[in-house]
């Protein structure tokens, strides 16, 4: 299906790919699920979504943009939901989350964006002596920060269901980045520490 959605300048994507979505609990999302579907207007209700577009530019002080995305593969209910009055208040401010969950989900994230870090600094290494000065800076960060980590457990972290799980809950809006990272960026370092773990498996 075609539509318009709703989407933050700059609109956050993925080149060619992925742009974030509000979706219907007022999050910037990549794309949606049952819990939280992205919001969508058809294309013939063009005007409903940039009179949505302003009310949402307004309310939240960042500018909103309507985009059109298309998807065979999207199901209504899980991937996108038609926008309808229910939904208003996510045009406003994202659904409050649980101090606990909020702050496990910042943690998560943090830790995403640093042991992406570590990716690709180590893989940038151009020699062994590099590499071990990455990993002895990674140690001392890691700690510093939480209470222990390595080159090693880096690439395991982002390659495995920890990490898959950050990665998930930043493209589905559920917590944003904050470390300066891209969306492309971590979703890069996140394969080549997929890549790197098959490598050593196989």
């Amino acid at each position: 299906m075609t539509s318009t959605a709703l989407a933050p300048a700059p609109a956050g994507a993925l080149p060619g790919r992925d742009v974030r979505m509000l979706n219907t609990v007022g999050r910037w999302a990549v794309h949606g699920t049952a819990q939280s579907p992205l919001l969508v207007w058809p294309c013939a209700q063009a005007p409903a979504a940039q009179a949505a577009a302003a009310r949402a530019t307004q309310a939240r002080g960042q500018t909103v943009l309507v985009v059109t995305r298309g998807d065979d593969d999207w199901i209504e209910g899980r991937d996108f939901q038609a926008f309808s009055d229910a939904f208003e208040p996510a045009l406003h401010a994202p659904a409050p989350q649980s101090e606990a969950r909020a702050r496990r989900l910042r943690t998560e994230a943090d830790k995403l964006e640093a042991f992406c870090l570590v990716v690709r600094a180590a893989s940038a290494a151009a020699d062994q002596a590099a590499f071990a000065e990455v990993g002895r800076a990674a140690s001392k960060a890691l700690r510093a920060k939480f209470g222990g980590g390595s080159i090693t457990s880096a690439f395991a972290w982002l390659a495995g269901r920890h990490g898959q799980e950050a990665l998930e809950s930043v493209l589905t809006g559920e917590v944003e980045l904050a470390g300066g990272w891209s969306l492309q960026q971590v979703a890069d370092a996140v394969e080549l520490a997929r890549h790197a773990e098959r490598l050593q498996g196989g």
